[in-house]
């Protein structure tokens, strides 16, 4: 079974990508015998306009450790290594692909990546999860040759999981609390006590909308700051000084 991950960028779907592979990995080293040599999860980055199934089989190569050019000083030119990749899968044991990006493809490389797609999981018999913003559509489309267009109602539309801006409010709060919470238990700051961050939960979400992205680069940018003044504290206004996320006074939406 494949799988979408979908939804708004900076909501932390590449974080849910990896942990899925990574909860992957562990499931089967559980379950199998030990094999130091075993790749159970590929994962690569959507190539930029793929032409051909040599554009399509580089990342692949690149995950796998394989050099794809015939002699990098003098011919510099890239050959297709499918069939090495789909040796490399098959006797490594590989079971499922993370194609990260997915929503880079246009109309035109659909069917050129999703029929290697296909060819590969039928090949080696893995599983692919496909994300990015769109990721559901793309795959359906894909899967009916066409783009764009809604989903078909009922069934045949790829599963998808969706990754949303976490909610904040008096009745919804739990989530963001704990995800502060686990930022707040990270952070080296002499003068940090625990807890800390979590009194500027309200803040943190004001100015990051419960975007992943944002939220962990304003803490970071914050943290950084109170380190090199001597702070060594977050507080509202330091995180106020820091250049990302949303401002109540932002100067451009008010020209």
């Amino acid at each position: 079974m494949h799988l979408a991950i979908d939804g708004p960028g900076e909501t932390g779907m590449t974080t849910v990508l990896r942990q899925i592979g990574r909860s992957f990995e562990k499931i089967l080293a559980d379950q199998l015998p030990p094999h130091p040599k075993r790749v159970p999860v590929v994962h690569i980055n959507t190539p930029l306009a793929p032409g051909s199934k040599l554009d399509m089989s580089i990342p692949f190569a690149e995950f796998l450790g394989h050099r794809h050019t015939k002699d990098p000083e003098t011919n510099p030119r890239s050959t297709d290594m499918t069939g090495p990749i789909r040796h490399v899968m098959k006797t490594l044991g590989t079971r499922l692909v993370l194609v990260d990006g997915i929503d880079r493809l246009d109309n035109a490389e659909l069917k050129t990546a999703f029929d290697y797609f296909g060819y590969l999981a039928d090949e080696c018999n893995v599983s692919f999860v496909y994300c990015g913003p769109g990721s559901r559509d793309v795959v359906n489309d894909a899967r009916r040759g066409k783009r764009p267009g809604s989903p078909d109602g009922g069934s045949g539309g790829i599963p998808t999981l969706a990754v949303l801006p976490i909610p904040y409010s008096t009745d919804d709060h739990t989530t963001f609390h704990e995800i502060v919470k686990a930022f707040d238990q990270h952070l080296r700051l002499h003068q940090h006590t625990p807890g800390d961050l979590l009194h500027l939960a309200t803040h943190l979400h004001r100015r990051t909308g419960g975007y992943m992205k944002p939220l962990s680069l304003l803490i970071c940018m914050a943290a950084q700051e109170a380190i090199e003044t001597g702070a060594e504290a977050i507080t509202e206004e330091l995180l106020d000084d820091q250049l990302v996320g949303r401002f109540c006074d932002d100067p451009i939406l008010q020209t």
